[in-house]
């Protein structure tokens, strides 16, 4: 692999964007869902026996609003997540009543009867190959706050308290500590094409390349695994305004680390939006998830201090798949040199002089890069 920038970081930034955006929802499948969660949204709207009365808005919450959907290690599926917000005096209401009405309804459709899945605080849509959606309902909790909710639990039989569009707000103005990323700033600066899917900050990509690790981490025993919820507030919380993925997901880990070392009990991480709501609850009961957490951060900030030495390509190529696999690096490898190629083809590679990397022309000291035609001459 040859060097694409005359910043190595920045080619390690660009084969990190590159695989993030490889896990991410696809344009055509978004869409798709979009239809799904209109035509759900008409049907619940059209309720004369319960829901029609009332004010209530039915909006996406999670990874998709966040814009930090991973593709499942060896699946095709994604999950949206949606609420039902009614808005009404939850005091009116029993938990039990507001769940099992929005079960009715749904029963009472001859397409989603047939892929219902009853969770504990939501209601499953399966869509078997492609995605599944899960509706939460919830009523609002008081006038003042717009955002928060009390949703059903059916294992506790009570409502709990939750805030998940306060939550999905609060994470996109993390990401926006910085305006530009470092390969963004680079790319333009070098007037080379970049790879700018959704125009995704570094926050957003770091997150989606933790969740791939979480996944891969607990691929054989996901019996402690990781919550992706748990993984996106703590990254939130500690982000920096970093400008480079790399740099996102090394400050990240480095202050895991700093916490799980230095604190005798365990940490707690809460709704940043809704203090009390506890990501992390079950950690208390069931002490595993906890450590099964301290060993997937400790591996990976390891795994990241040696993508700072000077590997060398196989090497750097070899903790770059242990991290996200084989398919993932390789796409992110073949994508990034189809766009020197690219370059090379259109007349707009150099040749830095002074370093030998490779550039865009046009730049001080660079050398214009010859296309190769299937002969080899020009």
């Amino acid at each position: 692999m040859m060097t694409l920038f005359q910043n190595k970081n920045v080619q390690l930034d660009d084969l990190l964007d590159r695989m993030a955006e490889a896990l991410q929802l696809d344009k055509t499948r978004y869409e798709l869902m979009i239809q799904h969660y209109e035509a759900i949204k008409k049907w619940i709207e059209t309720d004369e026996t319960f829901f029609k009365p009332f004010k209530y808005d039915l909006y996406p919450h999670g990874s998709v609003r966040t814009r930090t959907t991973v593709k499942p290690i060896g699946k095709d599926e994604f999950d949206l997540d949606i609420a039902l917000h009614i808005k009404t005096n939850f005091n009116n209401h029993t938990p039990e009543k507001i769940y099992n009405e929005l079960r009715r309804r749904l029963e009472e459709h001859a397409l989603y009867s047939g892929k219902m899945e009853l969770k504990n605080r939501c209601i499953r849509l399966n869509y078997a190959g492609e995605f599944h959606i899960d509706i939460l309902p919830g009523i609002q909790e008081n006038e003042w706050d717009e955002n928060k909710l009390r949703v059903p639990d059916r294992a506790l039989k009570t409502w709990v308290s939750s805030n998940p569009k306060g939550y999905a707000k609060w994470f996109l103005e993390k990401t926006n500590i910085l305006n530009f990323s470092l390969l963004e700033k680079s790319m333009r600066a070098e007037n080379l094409p970049s790879n700018d899917y959704e125009n995704k900050k570094p926050l957003q990509r770091g997150v989606q390349l933790i969740k791939r690790y979480r996944d891969v981490y607990f691929q054989k025993d996901d019996t402690y695994k990781t919550s992706s919820v748990v993984l996106t507030t703590i990254a939130g919380q500690f982000y920096n305004g970093e400008e480079s993925i790399y740099l996102t997901v090394e400050s990240i880990v480095n202050r895991i680390l700093l916490h799980t070392r230095n604190m005798s009990g365990r940490i707690k991480v809460v709704n940043p939006v809704n203090a009390d709501e506890d990501f992390t609850d079950k950690w208390e009961d069931e002490p595993g998830y906890y450590y099964a957490f301290k060993d997937f951060s400790e591996h990976l900030y390891k795994e990241w201090q040696e993508l700072k030495k000077e590997n060398g390509v196989v090497p750097e190529g070899n903790i770059l798949k242990g991290l996200f696999g084989d398919e993932l690096y390789f796409g992110a490898q073949t994508s990034q040199a189809n766009v020197i190629e690219k370059a090379r083809t259109n007349n707009q590679l150099g040749i830095d002089r002074a370093t030998g990397s490779l550039t865009s022309v046009g730049m001080l000291s660079t050398s214009a890069v010859k296309a190769n035609t299937f002969y080899g001459s020009k």
